[in-house]
């Protein structure tokens, strides 16, 4: 896939799921936020603040990617390809199954203040990222994985991949709790 077709993509994707969480979690009073499905599982309260503090970790290292790239315009018709590592971890979250968290992601007891609007806002400065980040190679620029040995990396193109998809996953967990609780 080019890398303009996958920034299209991954950005058109992300935009939709930021706008479905939205109308979904802006509207839920204090209480409807943090109740739990009958059957288990976490608030659309704790399914945010686990994506706050998923994306809390890669937020920096991300950041310091994009810095250290250089554009180049010939990027965008640049061939993308995951890594191999980016191509299972995105089809794993793309699995229908539901999945335990790594422990270091599982939400608190309590969700922070104004979780909504800190999952929106991190989203929307993520499309931001992706758009700085288009003329370069993402492809070429690695990333380490948080919390994993050195030698662990992830290409760029990874990185945006499983945020879209990831969020993606968490929205229909959203939606499935509130149906739940409804």
């Amino acid at each position: 896939m080019l890398q303009r077709d996958l920034h299209a993509q991954l950005r058109n994707s992300l935009v939709f799921s930021r706008d479905r969480i939205a109308a979904l979690a802006r509207p839920l009073d204090s209480e409807l936020l943090v109740r739990r499905p009958s059957g288990g599982g976490w608030s659309v309260g704790e399914v945010l603040e686990h994506l706050c503090v998923v994306d809390e970790q890669y937020e920096e290292r991300s950041w310091g990617l994009v810095a250290s790239g250089q554009p180049d315009l010939a990027n965008l018709d640049r061939e993308w390809r995951p890594t191999k590592l980016g191509q299972f971890v995105a089809g794993m979250l793309s699995e229908p199954k539901p999945m335990k968290a790594p422990k270091r992601y599982v939400p608190g007891d309590s969700v922070r203040d104004r979780v909504v609007e800190q999952f929106l806002s991190r989203s929307a400065t993520l499309c931001v990222q992706m758009d700085i980040a288009l003329p370069l190679d993402w492809s070429a620029l690695r990333m380490q994985v948080p919390r994993l040995p050195f030698f662990v990396k992830l290409n760029l193109g990874d990185v945006y991949s499983i945020q879209a998809v990831h969020t993606s996953r968490h929205l229909g967990q959203m939606e499935r709790v509130l149906a739940g609780i409804a």
